[in-house]
């Protein structure tokens, strides 16, 4: 390819005559600067400006803080639970926003708006997860309370239960005034103070039991110590803290219940030892043979009853063994009265047999003393 002179001398003179200009041109003379006094503080040097520019940055920041903010909050209000597929895909558009370029003012104001389209999206999930989420909480207590009620502690316990109602309508209140967050704790508190009312009120009924039946004895320690832990989920539940009110009155129904399935243990032990005894006692008098039908009737109760002890069931098993005892004692009693029975009337007919002889003998005198 051949050469353009006429190029080759264009470039020449626009490379010459700017460095001419300035070999040419008069120099400004320097503005007059004020002279530093001695020990003066120096000002320091004016930090560069960021090239993407101020205002960028803070929309950039702002509009991450804005889709933050959205993206808590519908996850706090199980947004990613009722619209599965809308969070997915607005996680996936957060994750974009976070993997643009920033290098330049458009860069940023891009991410911006990307950061801004998540926080939309975020919003549109919270507003249709909020009125699930708080006809969910609704449903838990409506629950609760009926669980409450049905227990009897509307009417057996005004006291405890009318604040549990009012706590319950403020949450209410706080949702339909869109103080959200609030709302959710003043719900999960409603709900608490309903369920720990039914934990104590099932305590004190298990307590009762124990007490009924004679069961304390079997394991001291846990009753009393859950008789202190009840008096004090009372006392916490009255003062407010509901939530050590209810650890308390779970904790209690615990050792109760302990207490009460050491006693039926403990219980069901006395009764299989006591049927078992019973049924020995039919077997040595022969019930098995004489009363045979009940002893056959007390077995099929019996072997059963001895199944639901060694599954641990002991209060059924109780019963059964209860039972299986009372039809050994009566196939017992049966198979004694039988054997009474033939006791005597073996002893009638050995009375007619010697009866018999003796008045034979006396008919035998009789004709002997006519023959003379």
């Amino acid at each position: 390819m051949k050469k353009n002179p006429f190029l080759a001398s264009f470039v020449i003179f626009l490379v010459i005559i700017p460095f001419l200009s300035c070999k040419t041109a008069p120099a400004a003379p320097p503005p007059d600067e004020p002279q530093p006094q001695a020990g003066a503080e120096q000002p320091s040097a004016p930090a560069p400006a960021a090239e993407t520019g101020g205002a960028s940055l803070k929309d950039l920041d702002d509009a991450r803080a804005r889709a933050d903010a959205a993206r808590k909050k519908a996850g706090d209000f199980d947004g990613p639970s009722y619209f599965p597929s809308d969070w997915g895909a607005a996680e996936a558009e957060y994750t974009g926003a976070g993997l643009l370029p920033k290098a330049s003012d458009d860069d940023i104001a891009k991410a911006a708006a990307a950061y801004n389209s998540c926080a939309d999206s975020y919003d549109a999930i919270f507003k249709l997860a909020i009125p699930l989420y708080a006809q969910a909480r609704e449903d838990e207590i409506t629950v609760a309370r009926n669980n409450a009620i049905a227990a009897g502690l509307k009417d057996d316990y005004p006291e405890y239960f009318s604040p549990a109602d009012d706590t319950a309508i403020q949450a209410m209140d706080q949702y339909e005034s869109e103080d959200y967050y609030q709302a959710r704790d003043t719900a999960a508190k409603a709900l608490m103070m309903y369920e720990t009312m039914t934990t104590g009120y099932q305590a004190w009924q298990t307590q009762e039991e124990i007490t009924l039946r004679g069961f304390a004895d079997y394991d001291p320690d846990n009753f009393e110590r859950a008789g202190e832990i009840i008096n004090g989920a009372v006392d916490s539940y009255a003062a407010g803290d509901i939530s050590s009110a209810k650890d308390s009155a779970n904790d209690a129904l615990e050792r109760y219940e302990l207490v009460l399935s050491t006693g039926w243990a403990a219980y069901a032990e006395e009764r299989a030892s006591s049927a078992e005894a019973e049924r020995q006692a039919a077997l040595d008098i022969k019930a098995d043979i004489a009363a045979k039908d009940l002893f056959r009737e007390a077995d099929g109760v019996y072997k059963p009853a001895l199944s639901l002890y060694n599954d641990k069931n002991y209060e059924e098993a109780v019963k059964l063994f209860i039972n299986a005892e009372t039809i050994f004692i009566m196939a017992s009693e049966t198979a004694s009265l039988k054997r009474r029975y033939a006791a005597d009337a073996i002893k009638e007919a050995n009375d007619r047999v010697t009866e018999s002889g003796e008045t034979a003998k006396r008919a035998e005198l009789v004709i002997e003393g006519g023959a003379r």
